[in-house]
């Protein structure tokens, strides 16, 4: 990379980061294109140099800080070379404690992706094809263990709407038990998705 371009990414950075700063103070409402211009002591007509919009810029953070977790999650399961018991069993683990241990920036982030789908169905509609390729990608690779009138993408597809729709239930109910709910679910995919070992 020669001067020029580490000069562009030093800015690109330091937007990103004095956005995240200004979420987890004020939230997603506070990080407006004004706030963000005078925390990085830059001009607007810089900002839209590079981000066509606020809304650009806030899916790359939320792709860099939620998004991709469900790649390195697959990435993980399937690295362990364990069954696939045990790999759907360990990345509901983690889903669990990324959840109750979640703070302030990663909801206003989830939040944010949520809400927007209708407005920018594009973009969510890219977020969605984004985590169903990782977990196909989880299914392929353990094709051997689903009952034969499955396949790998209806696997994936079913597995990241119902994680969705408990995010959504999580999201906007203080209550909502997701540890339970996500408990649930792993052992409705298990029992449903996958043949069961042969009893000798």
């Amino acid at each position: 990379m020669g001067r020029r371009e580490r000069k562009k990414q030093a800015v690109r950075d330091k937007i990103s980061e004095e956005t995240i700063a200004l979420i987890r103070r004020q939230g997603v409402d506070g990080a407006t294109v004004e706030a963000i211009c005078e925390r990085a002591d830059i001009a607007k007509k810089t900002f839209y140099n590079y981000y066509g919009s606020r809304h650009e810029l806030m899916i790359e953070i939320c792709d860099s800080k939620i998004l991709v977790l469900n790649q390195e999650l697959v990435e993980a399961a399937l690295g362990s070379g364990k069954p696939l018991e045990e790999q759907l069993t360990f990345m509901f683990d983690q889903m669990k404690s990324n959840y109750t241990h979640a703070d302030h920036l990663e909801k206003e982030l989830i939040d944010y992706m949520v809400c927007n789908f209708p407005n920018h169905r594009s973009q969510g509609v890219n977020q969605l094809n984004f985590m169903n390729k990782w977990y196909t990608r989880l299914y392929e690779h353990n094709v051997a263990r689903l009952k034969p009138s499955l396949t790998p993408d209806f696997c994936a597809e079913v597995t990241v709407a119902m994680v969705n729709g408990l995010t959504l239930n999580w999201l906007n109910d203080e209550q909502y038990n997701i540890e339970d709910r996500l408990d649930k679910l792993k052992c409705y995919l298990i029992d449903s998705f996958l043949v069961k070992p042969v009893m000798e």
